[in-house]
């Protein structure tokens, strides 16, 4: 009992450690997209708050975020493209 006990934490604790990296780097690419959407101008990102959806992609990556207003603006799709650490796309679509 004690051993598989022992056995399903340290098999949780790899599951987890090995996500953590992965996580990391989505957060970066969250936070590179935010930049650019604030230089881009179109949406003032101190009203905004991104909520992620999904990733494709390793070197050229694809984000989807959704742009959430804090004043009842309209709220946004924004699909952005990153490769070698930089912007290439950023495409923004109105939600109803």
């Amino acid at each position: 009992m004690l051993k598989s006990s022992i056995a399903a934490i340290a098999i949780s604790s790899i599951a987890v450690l090995s996500t953590a990296p992965a996580f990391a780097g989505t957060q970066e690419d969250v936070s590179t997209c935010r930049a650019a959407l604030a230089e881009d101008g179109r949406l003032n990102m101190d009203n905004y708050r991104l909520g992620f959806e999904g990733k494709k992609g390793n070197r050229v990556r694809t984000l989807t975020l959704e742009a959430v207003s804090s004043n009842n603006s309209p709220n946004y799709k924004v699909k952005c493209t990153i490769e070698r650490s930089s912007v290439t796309n950023l495409e923004l679509t109105e939600l109803n």
